[in-house]
């Protein structure tokens, strides 16, 4: 944890001194007001959470989250210790991309930043405080479009990556962990910000860690508390930006023992900061202007009149100590006695402030504001049985339909995904000898196999060859065989010796005569049965949606439920069942039965089943309920099927009377009227145009509301 105190002013501070923390995340806004009780660091208040989007939101939403916190104080504190994402901080100073928009923040609401410090770092403090000993734990920093993997070995943060969300939290903090290569993976999860993480914790127990990454074991998943980041801020950072204030601060046993100071993380300078600089805040300085004389425009005007320039520095908005002050220069108009306008200036300076009151006038009647409500919303899922019938049922919730038959057709072609071997069958000539007593006559169709048995030939012709007893005919030559399966391994050589049929070979025998020849084979594409199903499914989902295209065309509002499967009346392949192509096509015809309903009945009858369980001061939008059917079964000559309800719940708000309410009112004064809204978690507030100072007030007219979810 990098802390550093921003001033060397050491002087004493009244008691009792408060002091407050701000913790900026990616879109939340969090603040403490603490502070140093008999020696240690106490939480007296936190505030409310806010979201910010721009740097105008984010200064409306630390000015709402402070006046929550210091609610139970008299006075407003103004000293304070920054909490700020790790991507936020560069070499123990605010990057440079943040430096302007936090010396804003400060300018704007009067803040005297007293030091930063990294969340990752001040968390990781606070768990070795809580649990006694330096926590070794994958630390998560939970954003809306990015999770912050923390690698914190023995309480001190390592490595950081970030990595940015998808819809799956566990897929991208895999992601992190890949890129750090870690030494050994802890099996403790921490998961922190945000105001729920109970779905992302899921998210994080079910993925299958020790198959993915070398985890020895299971992790452990665990889920801080909202406020814990913003405490750990204060009560581990605040110490140190006391100590160099000079206030007492009483060390605990772990701060006293050497070993643990240098596993807390804290790095503290050797003496104090001269300026807010040294952590990256800046400040605009305006150089002292050069006067010059002027000079007469003409003869007329008295010489000894000449121009005044007049310095003025307004203390209300002087920055801290030791830092540059910010002089602004008036010039005074010259008076032009000569021309008789001794009044000009007077005019002048008159003429400005009813300008400004007109421009006021104007923004308060024709202003435009677009207050934001964000809330965390209820929601109802439910289940109920109904019957589908042509006419209302009693005791039952009915949706009437009626049936209706279908017909559609489709042609669909997809690739072809299985394979098949080809090719051409080897062929040859043996001379098969007798050596029995008897003639044997051999059939077209006979076989004869090699010595192995593993190569099989069929004799083409019908063959007699002689007994022994007729020496001059006991062989049978030039007899064509074919082999029984294609392939180039059944192209035998010259002289194989080949047994026949059932025959001993010491009885007859067959050899080739020649090399066998003509064997071939080649691996294709070609249909499969998976090929065949999957088209089908294509054209019978195709000929379902023609059908609920073609009824919501000719009847807006209306849907089928199908109640029976397509009735196929063509069914065309251009290729069968394992056929050589690279593609197949099926032509699909067909009827369908189906009942045909009213959407807006369907809607209708499922919110007055789930009326009861809507409280009073909130309501539902169309938008965002599904109702659902599932396929229809009948039951006792009726159709029964189960409706599946899923809505959010909306606060009620009566628009003009909030307008009312807060019409002319300061933009840091209006929260109050938001929080009896349930579930109200912040707000977000936009005026046009865009005025300094002036957009602080909300208009007269034209406040506008819109109600977001989180």
């Amino acid at each position: 944890m990098n802390l550093v105190n921003l001033f060397g002013n050491k002087s004493k501070v009244p008691e009792p001194e408060y002091f407050l923390a701000v913790e900026i995340h990616e879109s939340l806004i969090k603040t403490a007001l603490w502070e140093i009780l008999e020696g240690q660091p106490e939480i007296v208040n936190v505030g409310s959470y806010e979201s910010w989007t721009d740097e105008e939101s984010l200064i409306n939403g630390v000015d709402s989250s402070l006046d929550q916190a210091i609610k139970v104080i008299k006075g407003e504190p103004k000293r304070v210790i920054f909490g700020l994402p790790d991507s936020w901080m560069e070499q123990d100073k605010i990057h440079a991309t943040k430096t302007k928009l936090i010396t804003h923040l400060c300018k704007e609401l009067g803040l005297d930043p007293i030091g930063v410090v990294t969340t990752n770092r001040a968390v990781a403090h606070y768990l070795k405080k809580r649990e006694g000993m330096p926590p070794t734990v994958i630390l998560l920093e939970v954003y809306t479009s990015k999770v912050a993997v923390s690698y914190v070995y023995l309480g001190e943060v390592k490595q950081t990556e970030e990595a940015a969300r998808s819809g799956d939290l566990a897929h991208d903090v895999e992601e992190g962990l890949t890129r750090m290569d870690l030494p050994n993976y802890p099996a403790r999860f921490i998961l922190t910000n945000g105001n729920s993480l109970e779905e992302e914790s899921q998210q994080i127990t079910a993925f299958p860690w020790t198959d993915r990454l070398p985890f020895k074991h299971i992790p452990k998943v665990e889920v801080l508390p909202i406020d814990f980041s913003i405490k750990s801020i204060a009560l581990t950072g605040g110490v140190e930006a006391v100590q160099f204030l000079g206030m007492e601060v009483i060390e605990d046993e772990s701060a006293a023992n050497p070993t643990a100071i240098d596993d807390s993380n804290l790095v503290i300078p050797v003496e104090a900061p001269s300026s807010m600089e040294e952590l990256g805040f800046t400040y605009e300085e305006t150089p002292a202007p050069t006067v010059i004389p002027v000079a007469p425009p003409i003869p007329e005007v008295v010489s000894d009149d000449e121009p005044e320039y007049a310095f003025s520095s307004d203390e209300a908005d002087l920055p801290p100590k030791n830092l540059p002050h910010l002089n602004f220069v008036l010039p005074v108009l010259p008076h032009f006695k000569s021309l008789r306008l001794p009044h000009l200036s007077y005019l002048f300076l008159l003429t400005v402030p009813v300008i400004i009151a007109l421009g006021f006038l104007v923004y308060l009647f024709f202003g435009q504001a677009q207050l934001t409500i964000h809330f965390d919303p209820q929601k109802i899922n439910k289940q109920l049985g109904i019957a589908i019938t042509e006419t209302t049922l009693p005791g039952i919730p009915t949706l009437i339909a009626s049936k209706k038959t279908f017909t559609g057709s489709a042609q669909e072609s997809i690739s072809t995904t299985g394979t098949a071997t080809v090719g051409d069958k080897a062929t040859g000539t043996v001379t098969i000898a007798n050596k029995t007593s008897v003639p044997i006559v051999l059939k077209s169709g006979s076989t004869v196999k090699n010595d192995t048995g593993k190569y099989t030939f069929v004799l083409q012709d019908d063959v007699t060859i002689a007994s022994a007893s007729a020496l001059d005919n006991t062989k049978a030559a030039g007899v064509k065989v074919n082999a029984v399966k294609i392939g180039a391994e059944y192209n035998l050589l010259k002289g194989t010796v080949f047994s026949v049929g059932d025959y001993l070979k010491s009885s007859t025998a067959a050899v080739s005569e020649a090399d066998f020849a003509g064997g071939t084979s080649r691996t294709v594409n070609a249909v499969s049965k998976a090929d065949q199903d999957k088209l089908l499914s294509i054209a019978t989902e195709k000929i379902k949606t023609k059908v609920q295209t073609d009824l919501q065309a000719a009847n807006p509002g209306f849907k089928t439920l199908p109640f029976s499967d397509i009735q196929f009346t063509k069914k065309e392949f251009d290729h069968n069942l394992s056929e050589e192509a690279t593609t197949v096509s099926l032509i699909l015809e067909g009827s369908l039965d189906a009942l045909v309903y009213s959407e807006d009945n369907l809607y209708s009858l499922a919110m007055g089943e789930i009326q009861s369980q809507i409280p009073a001061g909130s309501f539902t939008k169309k938008e965002t309920t599904i109702v659902s059917l599932d396929n229809p079964a009948k039951t006792d000559g009726q159709y029964q099927s189960k409706v599946i309800i899923a809505t959010t719940l909306y606060p009620q708000i009566d628009e003009q009377k909030m307008a009312d309410f807060i019409k002319g009112k300061l933009v840091s004064r209006i929260r109050h009227f938001f929080e009896p809204i349930p579930g109200f978690t912040g707000l977000n507030i936009k005026i046009f145009p865009p005025i300094p100072l002036i957009t602080k007030i909300l208009p007269l007219r034209n406040i506008t509301f819109d109600l977001v979810s989180n």
